[in-house]
């Protein structure tokens, strides 16, 4: 299984950069979480997005910077059905808020699907399984699985101790980190600060820890040595093009 990151701010992009999307490849099918701003286009140097050649995309929740890019890439889907025998694309993601997911729907492109923390099943032979968050908005963990390897995304949300037993032992934690300890302030929002992230992989006793949803200002210098001084393992930031196999 292979991991790329497309992109990995948020709340918005920076100059060159996306929002959170990750493309997950295995058995030469492509799956991808989270669809934020600019993900297309990132998506654009690893696959044609009008070629059909999509499996799925699984979204952890339906705020705008996890998504929004996603009513773009239903025309590349819609270009890729004309005249051929592709399918509508199937999108796994929360029913709720319902305001939000009631624009994803166009001209049957997609195929909606429900996810809970009941949700299992498999594609391209890779499985996924979810856990529900502490998020403002229904928010979903997300564990894949394919020959022995294993990624937790953990989506958006606040410390929460249920993600250690979720996240145990996999091989890479993909996990948030808005901001450092010392600015979480009141967190209205639910996001986890860096050192929580440390915590959570050392806690899991996962292989390598990869922080995420990073601010589009500055260089991430202070998270990432946040993290590491509550983490042993390997910890490494985020950016797009980073892709290695699991």
């Amino acid at each position: 299984m292979k991991l790329t990151v497309l992109g990995c701010h948020s709340p918005y992009p920076p100059v060159d950069g996306a929002g959170p999307g990750y493309l997950l490849t295995h058995a030469g099918a492509n799956v991808l979480l989270d669809c934020g701003s600019g993900v297309v286009s990132k998506l654009g140097q690893y696959l044609d997005p009008k070629g059909g050649k999509l499996a799925a995309v699984v979204l952890s929740h339906l705020h705008a910077d996890h998504f929004c890019d996603l009513l773009v890439l239903r025309y590349a889907h819609m270009l890729a059905m004309q005249g051929t025998k592709v399918s509508p694309l199937a999108v796994y993601c929360p029913e709720e808020p319902e305001a939000e997911r009631a624009v994803l729907p166009f001209r049957q492109i997609l195929a909606l699907q429900t996810i809970d923390e009941r949700s299992h099943f498999s594609l391209a032979d890779m499985t996924f399984s979810f856990y529900r968050t502490k998020h403002i908005y229904p928010c979903y963990a997300v564990r894949v699985e394919a020959e022995g390897s294993s990624l937790v995304y953990t989506g958006d949300t606040a410390w929460d101790e249920g993600l250690v037993e979720f996240a145990a032992l996999a091989d890479v934690l993909l996990v948030e980190a808005c901001f450092t300890e010392q600015n979480k302030g009141e967190n209205p929002a639910q996001h986890m600060s860096a050192r929580e992230c440390g915590v959570l992989a050392e806690q899991a006793m996962v292989g390598k820890l990869i922080l995420t949803h990073l601010p589009p200002i500055g260089d991430g210098a202070e998270l990432l040595a946040e993290a590491r001084a509550t983490f042993s393992g390997e910890t490494i930031l985020a950016f797009s093009g980073l892709c290695f196999e699991l």
